[in-house]
């Protein structure tokens, strides 16, 4: 059986860019911009990882295609892709739910994807495309075709084939669909808010005043997906204010006691949408009845779309507050 060197060669190149180079880059430029850090045990398990799939594809491209060989192979690397696959997807880390993923921006955006669904499409279309190069492997080597009959004969390869075109489509299409309707996705929070002041009828007396502030924003949803029990809080924070003693700086003073539940269907708009926001103490009332200065928005959500859970945290710094 004739070694085929010049593919291996080929194929080893183009694994160690797709295993190795092209990971390690995408790890080293999302910490250089801070969006997400890797612990150095992960960044080891993913050279190994990458090594070894560079060697299995090596293997991969030694035997020509019509040999039972070149399907064990084949076999061996789609379950190990398998692996690899349910590795990147935490399936392997204790207490971590299958497919989650965090991103950090320090200061300005915190989000936790639940990707269950991708990674299950992932990993099944592994075992579908894996079974198919088993059953070759051992047509091949008995020469012999396996056959099962539903009202006509078919081959059992050729239905892992069809299968494994099928998913692969499906999780295509699936794509497609979550970013054209991600781009059609909008939210809008409006540049001023309002807020509800009552004095308690003592208007020099702020020990029975009470104080909300008001943030509104428009959701509009021309894609495919519904946005599901989306439920949101949102926080104030001081930065700086022109006096530190009234009003203190980099200290929340107001959070929503009762988080706004919504959900968005598919090719909507919702305009004027309000989460309510309390102020905690009144001495932070009468700080902003009384003191200028510049505050901080915290609003954190949590939904369900296109089948991924996203729980997402943002900072809206540097909002002018300007006492009545």
């Amino acid at each position: 059986m004739e070694i085929q060197y010049g593919k291996m060669i080929l194929h080893g190149i183009l694994a160690a860019i797709s295993y190795l180079v092209v990971p390690l880059l995408l790890f080293y430029f999302l910490e250089l911009y801070g969006i997400m850090t890797f612990t150095d045990a992960y960044r080891i398990a993913i050279i190994i990882f990458g090594v070894i799939g560079i060697i299995i594809s090596i293997l991969r491209h030694a035997f020509p295609g019509d040999t039972s060989a070149n399907r064990l192979v084949r076999f061996g690397v789609t379950v190990y892709s398998g692996i690899f696959l349910f590795y990147i997807f935490g399936g392997f880390d204790p207490g971590t739910t299958l497919g989650t993923y965090s991103i950090n921006i320090p200061n300005l955006l915190q989000v936790l994807l639940g990707l269950k669904v991708i990674a299950w499409l992932l990993l099944g279309s592994t075992i579908i495309r894996g079974l198919q190069y088993l059953v070759e492997a051992i047509e091949l080597r008995k020469k012999k075709e396996y056959r099962v009959k539903v009202k006509r004969e078919f081959k059992v390869s050729v239905i892992f084939k069809v299968l494994g075109i099928i998913v692969s489509l499906a999780i295509l299409g699936y794509f497609g669909s979550i970013i054209y309707s991600g781009l059609n996705l909008k939210l809008n929070l409006h540049d001023t808010f309002g807020y509800d002041y009552d004095n308690g009828g003592t208007p020099l007396n702020f020990t029975d005043d009470s104080m909300s502030i008001n943030i509104s924003f428009d959701v509009r949803n021309g894609g495919l997906y519904a946005i599901h029990n989306v439920i949101l809080n949102a926080e104030i924070h001081t930065e700086t204010t022109d006096n530190n003693s009234t009003l203190p700086w980099n200290t929340q003073i107001g959070g929503s006691l009762v988080p706004y539940q919504n959900t968005f269907h598919s090719f909507t708009v919702s305009l004027n949408q309000t989460i309510t926001i309390n102020i905690l103490d009144t001495d932070y009332i009468e700080g902003l009845i009384t003191t200028n200065g510049f505050l901080k928005f915290i609003i954190s959500f949590s939904t369900v779309y296109a089948l991924i859970f996203i729980d997402l945290t943002i900072s809206l710094p540097n909002i002018q507050w300007n006492h009545p």
